[in-house]
């Protein structure tokens, strides 16, 4: 991975799939500031979407956000 003044120049998306469909989605790094807000973008559209789908229905959806410390 190239590095420019400390920055992954890269970012790395890594999707795991069980046999029973089951997902893992794991995405890290940073890069030009078009493809970043583009992926940052999709991914915490995503999220929003899945926490509202969990509002109408939390008897059968969780969602859980977890902050980190830096």
């Amino acid at each position: 991975m190239d590095v420019i003044l400390g920055v992954n120049n890269m970012i790395k998306v890594n999707v795991e799939v069980n046999d029973d469909g089951f997902m893992k989605i794991e995405a890290n790094g940073h890069t030009d500031s078009v493809i970043c807000s583009a992926v940052s973008t999709l991914l915490g559209s995503q999220v929003r979407y899945l926490q509202e789908l969990a509002m109408m229905f939390p008897d059968k959806l969780q969602v859980e956000v977890k902050e980190v410390e830096k």
